[in-house]
């Protein structure tokens, strides 16, 4: 096995699941903050957290490189990153 093929393989499984618990706190934290029920928006987000991370490593499988894939990857997580930390300081 390549180190592309092995590089892929950890964006598509680590990398996705690193992005998409990212994503889900984010949003959680948002949807609590404008009000939601925090249950309901921790529940509900999470439910749509799978098809997140089945699109994120479809998506990353899909890239053209490897180098592009971890790009994007790592591009949508540092926003999603810093909301979480930005959402958290009370």
């Amino acid at each position: 096995m390549t180190l592309r093929t092995c590089s892929r393989i950890l964006a598509g499984t680590l990398g996705a699941y690193g992005l998409t618990a990212l994503a889900t706190v984010a949003v959680s934290r948002v949807l609590i903050r404008l009000g939601a029920d925090p249950v309901e928006a921790v529940t509900g987000v999470t439910l749509a957290s799978f098809a997140l991370f089945a699109g994120v490593s479809m998506t990353i499988f899909h890239a053209r490189s490897t180098a592009r894939a971890w790009f994007w990857l790592l591009a949508l997580a540092l926003p999603c990153g810093l909301a979480v930390l930005a959402l958290s300081a009370e």
